[in-house]
């Protein structure tokens, strides 16, 4: 009986790899047949693709597991430089966007100034807050991790099978398309982050150096994000965060890290209120990105009368998209603050107001992350996210790779936020100011 039971689990896993290894390269086939029907850039960065199908089919038919073949799908779609362009395991949508769907944060944020990871804002009440950190305060390790090992990034190319059995797929360090310098600083800045945030009631170790040049060590908990909301079953559940208050000289101030739907309500209801406000300052750096419908929405409360703002190139068709002026829009003064975590929707908000001439861009040019993606689960089960059609501003700037260039580039200063200053911020005042003289 003990033999027969053996040979039957033998044979019940033989037909699950098999079936497992079929499916792989049934998903193989799909996302190869998907980008050579597809793609919106004719030539395939300048490779042969049908060569590319030759070179990577043995290497799918050999993998071993599933690490394996996500490793090789991305190796083979990151060849292409573009962004919007991966394949993610079903049970682990969350590497779609790490930051915005983690559960647990400690109330802080970080940029890279001068090679150094340095906290840009903390949330008031936040356990960060409470535990003592301060913007301008410069984190020198993360659970032990030296920021400056975390700094080190790899190409895909160099990434093996057993680095990904060895790390979990957000510490893996990966330079992601388009490679150009601003995305990777911001892929350096999202590993840092990816290490704060996490789940929640989690401890999380941070060695800082403060004003006076002094190094501590602080255990935070993680608390629970507020704000979850699931979108869309092929994505993650994101944390939606908007912020909206009346600065000195009547101005408002808006910012929000997503462009999903609650912040169009929002967004939309601020707009209505403020008729007599002096000017709107929109502070979209780090923003995540979202949905088309969002972007349209909110930029349609900024003009009164009907504007070419986007044309959508895509392998076989082309769509120009205009805005159609809300029932309440707002006619004063538009600033809009970016960085090199504005991507994807932030950029082609930005980017269209920059072109139509409808707001300044005040901050640090943005890294470019712009194709529109489609979504589509595969025969494995993974969610493949691929490039449907390059975003176009209305005076022909194709924000792939090129990204938001601000019209007055500010850089963050580490001592002027130890001051609790925000240099960035203050430009956009400063621009408000003079022109409203």
């Amino acid at each position: 009986m003990r033999k027969i039971l053996s040979v039957l689990i033998l044979v019940l896993i033989a037909a699950v790899s098999c079936t497992t290894k079929y499916n792989n390269m049934q998903s193989f086939e799909t996302v190869w047949q998907t980008i050579n029907d597809k793609h919106i850039d004719p030539t395939f960065n300048g490779l042969d693709w049908s060569e590319v199908h030759h070179r990577y089919q043995p290497k799918f038919a050999a993998a071993k597991s599933e690490e394996e073949f996500y490793l090789l799908a991305n190796k083979m779609l990151f060849e292409l430089n573009i962004s919007h362009n991966v394949v993610v395991p079903p049970d682990d949508l969350g590497q779609i966007d790490p930051v915005l769907s983690a559960e647990g944060s400690i109330g802080i944020d970080v940029r890279m100034i001068e090679d150094n990871a340095v906290i840009t804002s903390v949330k008031s009440g936040s356990v960060g807050d409470k535990a003592g950190l301060r913007s301008g305060y410069i984190i020198k390790s993360i659970d032990g991790i030296d920021i400056e090992k975390m700094t080190v990034l790899k190409h895909i190319e160099d990434i093996t099978v057993q680095d990904i059995e060895k790390l979990r797929a957000v510490d893996l360090k990966i330079l992601t398309p388009p490679y150009n310098e601003r995305n990777r600083k911001r892929d350096i800045t999202n590993a840092i982050l990816n290490k704060i945030y996490g789940p929640p009631d989690t401890l999380v170790s941070i060695e800082y150096v403060d004003e006076k040049g002094d190094s501590y060590l602080k255990k935070i908990v993680r608390a629970q994000r507020k704000g979850k909301m699931q979108f869309d079953d092929a994505l993650p559940p994101f944390f939606v965060e908007f912020e909206s208050k009346l600065l000195e000289n009547n101005i408002r101030y808006i910012r929000f890290n997503a462009f999903m739907p609650p912040v169009k309500k929002r967004f939309k209801e601020t707009i209505r209120s403020m008729q007599d406000t002096m000017a709107l300052i929109i502070d979209i750096r780090g923003n995540h990105g979202g949905f088309f419908d969002v972007r349209k929405a909110m930029a349609e409360t900024l003009v009164k009368d009907r504007v070419l703002f986007w044309r959508f190139q895509g392998k076989d068709k082309n769509r120009e998209v205009y805005l159609e002026p809300a029932e309440s829009v707002y006619t004063g003064p538009v600033v809009v603050m970016v960085d090199c975590l504005s991507i994807s929707s932030a950029e082609e908000f930005s980017g269209g107001l920059k072109a139509i001439k409808r707001a300044t861009i005040v901050g640090e040019r943005t890294p470019g992350v712009v194709v529109t993606g489609n979504f589509e689960k595969l025969p494995n089960g993974a969610t493949f996210v691929y490039p449907k059609a390059w975003t176009i501003t209305a005076d022909g700037t194709v924000l792939e790779g090129y990204g938001v260039v601000p019209d007055i580039e500010v850089a963050l200063d580490r001592n002027e936020l130890l001051k609790g200053k925000d240099p960035q911020l203050e430009a956009a005042i400063k621009f408000i100011l003079k022109i409203e003289k």
